[in-house]
């Protein structure tokens, strides 16, 4: 029994190690290290997939010179699907530069964000990086002209891709109900192209840096004013316009708020330590060199509860600097930092590490908690 759960330790830390790795750094030496004698490598691989990193652990292997060490069908499963990921990212990078050409066209601010730059960005463009989506912001002002653009590229609004039919089906009430109660983001808007061999093309549409009805908002004037061309891909043409990379870096924060504080995402057990490492490598790209300016935008805006909240967990995972670094300790209440928003408007409450969060097999124990030192905010049930 102890040895079982050793060796489920010894994947865990693969994963996490192989999460922010270059392939040249000390994370990759520790992970050529745990994974050589690895007896566990079908636990190994079914986390890559649950946490949408089976592209990044099979270029892994392929660097560490260690994919011959393989059964024959996981060799080929894990060159399959980095081959497919590096296939998807170049069609997502085609599509996004066709919608931004679109949007250009009529007069549409747009910030392209999340995964198809950050694959480029963060993870120097080897498509080891999994997405789905195309991740759009704009400004409320520009929703309409937005999903027109789109429309007019192929693009069926109020719809949901179903992966077994293939097709698309329209989207379900209780769903176009829960995007009228929260208008932060447009319902995806999907396009089937079957000659792309993408199953579907999603464009993810947010107006807002964080949720509908919270009291942390940033001015979105502001945000988009900070939009500016990136590149995304090797050639001249990969350019995207992208937020400014302090709103940037803030987003993906926020998103992870999102993402782990509130029930309902909670209860589908979509989180990732891959998230993670996107945040931990944005703070390392460009984070810790403009600390001063993250500070300041933070404070700014009185983000701290939910930036401390994210950046607490990244360092007990990396045992990075980040909360201290941002002077973010004050906002780190133990009763915050394991706080829930209940889907009923109450609060709940979890135990253990982020760590056995994002390891376990099943989603975390929520428990009825009172009311979490921010958990107001969070909700916008300030006076």
């Amino acid at each position: 029994m102890q040895q079982a759960y050793e060796e489920q330790q010894r994947v865990w830390r693969v994963l996490e190690s192989i999460a922010v790795t270059d392939y040249s750094d000390s994370w990759f030496e520790q992970a050529v290290h745990l994974v050589k004698g690895l007896e566990a490598v079908d636990l190994l691989i079914v986390l890559a997939a649950r946490h949408k990193m089976v592209p990044a652990l099979a270029q892994f292997y392929r660097s560490a010179a260690l994919t011959s060490t393989l059964p024959v069908g996981l060799r080929d499963m894990l060159s399959g699907s980095l081959a497919w990921n590096q296939y998807k990212v170049a069609e997502l990078r085609d599509e996004s530069i066709d919608i931004a050409g679109r949007f250009a066209e009529r007069g549409v601010r747009a910030a392209f964000n999340k995964g198809i730059t950050l694959q480029h960005s963060l993870y120097g463009g080897r498509g080891v990086r999994s997405f789905a989506d195309i991740d759009v912001m704009v400004h409320p002002d520009d929703a309409a002209a937005v999903r027109e653009a789109l429309q007019s590229l192929g693009y069926m609004a109020d719809h949901q891709y179903d992966p077994d039919s293939g097709g698309l089906a329209p989207l379900p009430r209780q769903t176009v109900l829960m995007y009228r109660l929260y208008p932060d983001h447009l319902p995806h808007l999907l396009r089937i192209d079957a000659d792309s061999g993408i199953p579907v093309f999603v464009a993810d549409v947010a107006m807002s840096l964080t949720w509908h009805g919270s009291a942390w908002q940033l001015p979105m004037d502001e945000v988009m004013g900070s939009v500016r061309k990136t590149p995304v891909g090797p050639e001249a043409r990969h350019l995207l316009p992208t937020l400014g990379d302090d709103y940037a870096f803030l987003f993906v924060v926020l998103h992870l708020f999102r993402e782990g504080w509130f029930e309902r995402t909670i209860v589908e057990g979509g989180l990732r330590i891959s998230q993670f490492a996107d945040v931990w490598r944005y703070w390392r790209h460009w984070g810790r060199e403009h600390a001063e300016q993250l500070r300041t935008l933070i404070r700014r805006n009185g983000l701290m509860p939910p930036v401390a909240w994210v950046t607490h967990h990244v360092d007990g995972l990396y045992g990075s600097t980040m909360t201290a670094d941002l002077d973010l300790d004050a906002f780190c209440a133990p009763e915050w930092l394991h706080s829930a928003g209940g889907s009923n408007g109450g609060y709940l409450a979890w135990d253990g590490d982020m760590r056995s969060r994002l390891f376990g097999k099943d989603p975390v124990a929520l428990a009825p908690a009172d009311e979490p030192p921010h958990g107001a905010r969070a909700r916008g049930r300030v006076g």
